[in-house]
């Protein structure tokens, strides 16, 4: 069912277009799944993909629901309905099994006919999230305004881009192909993806595109980077590893540029320096102290922010990772970092992360196919009291580096603090992309959100989780106690 705002939202800016349309009733068509983006037709004529709101007249109508499976036949929903007045008139779409499409010529023609013909016009309803408002939104390249905004647009196929600017090089941008029918009311909720290259970032001179080799760090307080080489791997795991999860299927090969990697978690002390410079809010929340206890911190957004002000220059502490932080936390962060040093931190692909953990390897974990004691921190990786010389385990964090690297020469991949990724979680790889951009969520209507992806495990939780290709989504705005912490990327020229 569509929500009350989507409904109050209606009511509002259906208004615009009493000088336009004789039609006071709404026909709200919802659908579900994989039914999601089908044509909706409206007495045999196109009104946009599904799900959709349309303005039609009182009387009785008939509605068609179509989705192509091959050339010759089709998934198809069709139903009389009568309408009232001043209504709002909502269908739950089911789509049939295929049947042989003998009008899909002729409704295909029809469909290009009425997507050039544009005399009368539809609304577009672009709708951003706190951080991305006063976004400039262009249709068909065409600057409209900022985000949040309703703007009146033709019936046919359009090009949607949002870009918020980060700085003199960069933006942040949301791009989409949109299909609009006659009448139709389309709402978009947009997330802008990953800082990358505006125009004028690509236009720099070539002295000032940099070359980066090994481990570099780009200011004296900055995390240290490491250069990951350009390659190809399988992302995902195969049905016969153990603890294999179906969001892990299918297996498929992923080739990426090169890009940089931090060597370790952001470390308590980096985050600290960020906080105290900006005055971030970070929140109070639940956090480890040295003694592997969970306490409650408070004051964490104060110029001298420490978790534990009496620890402050422990070096064993100050080097522990960074959690309690929320995805929002973390791109406040990278956007920091940034805008100090001129370069573009963001953080991982979930390809990236993946292909950087296993760094050629394909065993559950980087050193192979058992847990075994001594390589991360996890829950069972080795506990102190039964003879391990790591006593981190099961208790708390533990400083960063203190189990070996994997071959790319990064710690802690697995284990210690789970680390944010830039991806929005999709139950399995269909459609995934196979070039290692971030697989960011862009559909609206029924569909939502349902987190950004965390990889890596956690010195609180068992090995099952710590293999490489696990996977688990979360809310962005939970900072999640002690759990989970992050770890930066930066893209290469």
């Amino acid at each position: 069912m569509k929500s009350v705002y989507i409904s109050t939202l209606l009511v509002v800016t259906l208004a615009a277009f009493t000088n336009v349309y004789a039609a006071d009733s709404t026909l709200s068509v919802t659908c579900k799944g994989d039914d999601v983006g089908a044509d909706v037709l409206v007495n045999g004529k196109f009104k946009g993909e599904c799900p959709v709101d349309v303005l039609v007249p009182e009387g009785t109508l008939k509605l068609k629901v179509q989705k192509k499976v091959d050339a010759s036949s089709a998934r198809i929903f069709e139903q009389e309905i009568r309408i009232g007045d001043n209504v709002i008139k909502t269908v739950e779409v089911s789509l049939g099994t295929a049947q042989k499409n003998v009008e899909g010529t002729q409704e295909s023609a029809q469909l290009n006919r009425e997507q050039v013909d544009a005399k009368k016009g539809s609304l577009l309803s672009v709708i951003c999230k706190i951080d991305d408002m006063d976004a400039e939104v262009f249709v068909d390249d065409q600057l409209k305004g900022v985000c949040s905004l309703d703007v009146k647009v033709p019936e046919g196929t359009l090009k949607l881009r949002v870009q918020k600017k980060v700085d003199a090089f960069n933006d942040r941008t949301f791009e989409q192909e949109l299909r609009v029918g006659d009448g139709a009311v389309k709402k978009i909720e947009v997330q802008l993806g990953a800082t990358q290259l505006n125009a004028a970032g690509k236009r720099r001179e070539p002295e000032q595109v940099e070359v980066k080799k090994g481990i570099f760090k780009d200011c004296p307080g900055c995390p240290e980077m490491i250069v990951i080489p350009a390659g190809s791997f399988d992302m995902g795991s195969p049905n016969n590893e153990a603890g294999h999860g179906v969001d892990e299927s299918p297996l498929h090969k992923v080739t990426l540029p090169s890009f940089a990697l931090g060597k370790t978690e952001v470390t308590r002390s980096q985050y600290a320096a960020f906080v105290g410079e900006t005055k971030h809010d970070a929140g109070t929340c639940w956090a480890v102290n040295e003694s592997g206890w969970v306490e409650e911190r408070v004051g964490r957004n104060s110029g001298d922010f420490g978790f534990r002000k009496d620890l402050i220059g422990d070096s064993d502490f100050d080097n522990r990772p960074v959690s309690c932080v929320d995805w929002f936390d973390a791109q406040a962060y990278v956007q920091w970092l940034s805008k100090k040093t001129g370069k573009n931190y963001r953080l991982p692909t979930e390809a990236e992360w993946e292909y950087a953990a296993r760094a050629g390897t394909t065993t559950a974990f980087y050193w192979g196919n058992d847990v075994g004691r001594n390589n991360a921190n996890c829950s069972d990786c080795g506990h102190k009291w039964d003879g391990s010389a790591t006593p981190w385990e099961g208790a708390s964090s533990s400083p960063v580096g203190s189990f070996p690297p994997n071959a790319f020469g990064l710690y802690d991949m697995l284990g210690n603090v789970w680390e944010w990724t830039e991806d929005t979680y999709h139950n399995n790889y269909k459609g995934a992309p196979t070039n290692g951009s971030a697989w960011v969520q862009k559909t609206a209507g029924n569909d939502r959100a349902v987190g950004r992806v965390i990889r890596g495990g956690s010195w609180k939780y068992t090995s099952h989780f710590m293999r490489s290709a696990y996977r688990v989504g979360n809310e962005e705005i939970k900072r999640y106690e002690y759990k989970v912490g992050f770890r930066i990327a930066r893209t290469l020229p």
